[in-house]
This record gives C-alpha cells, structure tokens and sequence, in this order.
C-alpha cells in the first residue's frame, strides 16, 4: 500500500496527539534525539485508562516511563522487549494468535530489526506487524513504527512504504523548543550495533517461512503492570 504524503518535520510533542487514527498503519521518522520513542510512548497512554489496549515493542527495556503517566493508562499497556528479528516475529505471531489483538501496536527501533534483513527483512516484519494487528473478525487495529533516518541501505524506505498508509517525520529540537524529555530519543544504538541476537544477514532468509523466525531467542520482559 502506497503511503501517504510525508508531513513537514514537525517537534515530537505537537505530533503527538494525532499520530493514528484508528485501523491507520503510520511509519514515525527521524533522525536520532528526535523524539521517536516519546511521540510512541505518548500515542500508547493517550486517553488514560479510556484509550486503547496497547502493545509496545522495542528492543531494549525503556530506562524510564513519562512521570506524569496516567496509572490507569499504564494498566493497559504491555511491554515486551524482543532483542532480535526473529524474536521480534515470534511476538508477532503470537499477537496474531490471540482471540482479541491490541487495539494500538507500537515498534520502537525498526531499523535494529531490520539490519541484517535488508529491504526484504523490513517488509516482512511490516506484514507480520499489520497481520497482527488487523487479524478479523474485529475491527483493525492502529500500528505505529518507528525507524531512524537515515535508512540503512537505499531500498528499505521504499519497501517499508508499501505496508504503511502514513508517515510522520520529526526534527531534532532547536535551542527555542522547551520539551524537555518530550523530545529525546531512547536509542542509544551506534551504527556498528546492527541486529543483536540475530545470526541471519541475507535478505532471502526474511522471506523464508515465518516458522523460521519463532525460535526461543524471545528477549521477553514483563509488562508494566503493577
């Protein structure tokens, strides 16, 4: 699916409140301190304990949750931590599998994931995402990834861009945007951490039977409920 116009690099706290509407599938772009992660994490507790069921996915624990977070927003939100691709895939076939999806799936850190896969490892895991959000017979559920620019490798945006309906793109703040940590990034991956935990480099092993990716090398972490 052809993804929409990019909107103008806009500070992660103002994008924050419209980022999906509901069954919209939006990719969240910008460099590193951007706010990627903030904008994702304010997306999920949106609404407090009245918004969706929320599912976040990263590939290291958050060191720290907004200190202002609704407790009731908090109860619904789960946090699962999968350090490699396959990892990843094996959370996202279970989603699939469970009887009411979340209504909210957010990816921090899409280009960890899809390091070793190349553009092929990225467009899987964008179906595997949206497979497990939209599994009828409900309604589908709203997805939100977020990917670092700039991209690895030239092919994987356009890739990414056929499974999602939207893009947001987010700016560094300048020294006159007063957000504090509204506007930083989690991230603190260098360029030489590609994909931890995965032995697979090839782009022909993303395409590969999603049975390959559901080993035990899990990465799991307990949500946020007290």
């Amino acid at each position: 699916m052809a993804a929409a116009a990019a909107a103008p690099g806009e500070p992660a706290a103002a994008a924050a409140a419209e980022v999906a509407a509901p069954g919209e599938a939006v990719l969240v772009l910008g460099p590193a301190g951007s706010g990627r992660t903030a904008l994702l994490l304010r997306a999920a507790l949106a609404g407090g304990g009245d918004g969706p069921r929320a599912v976040f996915l990263a590939p290291r624990a958050l060191p720290r949750l907004p200190p202002d977070a609704d407790p009731r927003a908090l109860q619904r939100l789960e946090l699962r931590y999968p350090a490699s691709r396959r990892a990843l895939a094996r959370e996202l076939g279970a989603l699939a599998a469970r009887p009411r999806p979340p209504r909210l799936l957010l990816l921090d850190g899409l280009e960890r994931y899809a390091a070793a896969g190349g553009a092929a490892g990225g467009a899987r895991l964008a179906a595997l995402l949206l497979e497990a959000a939209r599994r009828p017979p409900g309604p589908p559920g709203a997805v939100l990834a977020a990917l670092r620019l700039p991209p690895r490798g030239p092919r994987l945006l356009p890739a990414l861009r056929r499974y999602f309906d939207a893009e947001r793109r987010l700016r560094p703040p300048r020294a006159t945007d007063t957000g504090g940590d509204t506007n930083t990034d989690t991230d603190t991956d260098s360029d030489s951490d590609t994909d931890s935990g995965d032995d697979g480099g090839d782009e022909d092993e993303a395409q590969g039977d999603p049975a390959r990716h559901g080993d035990a090398d899990s990465g799991r972490c307990g949500d946020s409920n007290p």
